[in-house]
């Protein structure tokens, strides 16, 4: 499920609030998702096998880097000896791996990395789990909205049937712009 940011989530609560009957009350609930995290052992052994791929992810990345420092002291070394075009030769090698080490660092621990991608490929499950049993719980004890205290308060449930706005915006948008056409 989407999460909605803060504002947004305010500006929905505030328009439920006035299209509602006076007698009737929008029921709003709260859950803490890093609780979540912290309590479920499904979140726990994902943790667990992410911590275990980014040590591996983060050994190899040192072993690269150990060669390269050996390969740069290596050259130090041997330096006034080369001649111009050895040394330049064993530059463009050195920059070729600074730069392998780079790709392989972005691509296993950098933002879309394969760390990454196996988080969100191994919590996506759970997380439905989750959201199918907050809709579970909202439908039953009657909550309208939850949000999740966790992060950025982002509502994590809303009745669809009374607060989805979204047909009603796009009739209006139409609106708007036939009325744009005409002038």
């Amino acid at each position: 499920m989407k999460r909605i940011p803060l504002f947004a989530a305010a500006a929905v609560l505030g328009l439920a609030v006035l299209i509602q009957p006076a007698h009737a009350q929008a029921k709003i609930g709260y859950i803490d998702s890093e609780v979540l995290r912290e309590r479920m052992p499904e979140f726990k052994q994902i943790q667990r096998e992410i911590e275990r791929l980014q040590q591996d992810y983060e050994q190899q990345a040192m072993d690269r880097q150990s060669k390269l420092v050996k390969l740069q002291e290596d050259f130090r070394k041997q330096e006034l000896l080369m001649s111009e075009a050895k040394k330049a030769e064993m530059q463009a090698a050195f920059d070729k791996q600074v730069q392998e080490l780079q790709q392989f660092t972005q691509g296993k621990m950098g933002p879309s990395g394969e760390l990454f991608r196996k988080n969100v490929e191994l919590s996506q499950p759970i997380f439905e789990q989750v959201n199918a049993a907050l809709e579970t719980l909202a439908k039953k004890d009657g909550y309208d909205f939850i949000f999740d205290v966790a992060g950025n308060g982002a509502i994590v449930y809303a009745d669809p049937d009374r607060f989805n706005l979204t047909e009603k915006l796009l009739t209006a948008l139409e609106e708007a712009r036939e009325e744009q056409a005409k002038q």
